[in-house]
């Protein structure tokens, strides 16, 4: 009685390959970026959403002061963001389409808000030490 079984399933490991993803801005750059204010319903500001042309970078800077919350309401303000990449805009136009759109669910994007930060560690100190409102 022979022991060998046939090759094929569950007989080899598995070799996990990443095959594709969505098209993704990087979150990194060590140049100034632009950014605009997301505030809630009651216009206390929760963070800060940066772009930077030269390394194609997007994200999210929030203020500690919001808590978690505000992981929750920056939510549809990414979901357009992915958008915008996978259409291939820039990451400045990205922020446009962001200041056009205004408001979505239960937060709006400060008007006049946009301003362009030395770097990302000066938008940090700006998120932790700057103004609520």
């Amino acid at each position: 009685m022979s022991t060998d079984r046939p090759r094929g399933y569950m007989s080899e490991d598995l070799q996990p390959r990443i095959i594709a993803g969505p098209p993704l801005y990087t979150s990194r750059t060590e140049k100034p970026v632009e950014h605009i204010a997301l505030a809630d319903q009651r216009d206390v500001v929760f963070g800060y959403i940066y772009a930077n042309n030269d390394d194609e970078a997007v994200g999210f800077e929030g203020r500690p002061a919001a808590g978690y919350e505000s992981w929750n309401l920056v939510a549809p303000w990414n979901r357009m963001l992915s958008d915008a990449k996978r259409r291939g805009l820039k990451p400045s136009d990205a922020l446009d389409e962001l200041i056009r759109a205004g408001s979505v669910a239960r937060s709006h994007v400060v008007p006049g808000s946009r301003r362009t930060a030395a770097s990302l560690a000066a938008l940090k100190k700006l998120a932790t030490d700057g103004p609520a409102a």
